[in-house]
């Protein structure tokens, strides 16, 4: 089984839900232009969430309590870029034998709230789950609910709490990637939430285009007709 679509047409916790209701098992991989991330689930429950540009912080914590070095931290960070590593920081640990169980137990299940609480952050990108023949265990901690974690999040978050970075809207991200010189009158006119005409635009309309667009006057917005587009 596989399924997939956009982070902006479902959000991942309405993806998990869906999933947790029919109690799959599987890989649920999200992705947008800043980060990526794993959410393993087993009978419709959480397993493990790996965020690798958040799993350093389950690396300062456990170093912080004195459970692991920082240089064995750094090493499993680097198994996970160099070997396209899809574990996450804690069983990497565990593995190579690095920390205790019971540390690990209750550092990693606070981990696991707080990369909850950053996934309800995500407005943009892809979301693709695969249910695998021969899931991932994980011996560290129980798996947790998906009502259990998102009714955590929600409440931390009328707390006032919130993810500890900022996600960047679908606009932002389309023009992070662009190349193409325009400025802000040509976003307001051809910026879409999901795409950019301007970018797709050929080069022999869009230089015609550029050229055409009359400077802005109190009277209200310019209109520019383009016969072929």
């Amino acid at each position: 089984m596989i399924l997939w679509g956009k982070i902006q047409e479902f959000s991942i916790f309405s993806i998990l839900q869906f999933l947790a209701a029919y109690g799959k098992t599987g890989v649920l991989e999200v992705q947008d232009f800043e980060e990526y991330g794993y959410i393993y689930m087993s009978d419709g429950k959480i397993d493990a969430i790996s965020l690798p540009l958040s799993d350093d912080l389950l690396g300062t914590r456990l170093v912080a309590a004195g459970v692991v070095t920082e240089e064995q931290v750094n090493e499993c960070l680097l198994t996970v870029c160099q070997e396209d590593r899809r574990e996450p920081l804690g069983f990497l640990l565990l593995e190579r034998g690095y920390a205790d169980r019971s540390s690990l137990q209750r550092i990693v299940k606070r981990q696991t709230y707080d990369q909850a609480l950053q996934l309800s952050n995500w407005i943009s990108g892809t979301f693709k789950f695969v249910a695998e023949s021969n899931p991932l265990k994980f011996p560290i901690t129980s798996s947790i609910s998906v009502q259990e974690l998102l009714l955590d999040a929600s409440r931390r978050l009328d707390e006032g709490e919130r993810p500890r970075r900022e996600k960047i809207h679908v606009e932002d991200e389309i023009c992070l990637t662009c190349t193409i010189t325009c400025d802000e009158e040509i976003k307001a006119r051809y910026l879409r939430s999901d795409i950019c005409l301007w970018r797709n635009m050929p080069t022999i309309v869009r230089d015609h285009a550029f050229k055409s667009l009359p400077k802005r006057d109190e009277d209200g917005p310019p209109h520019v007709d383009l016969p072929f587009l």
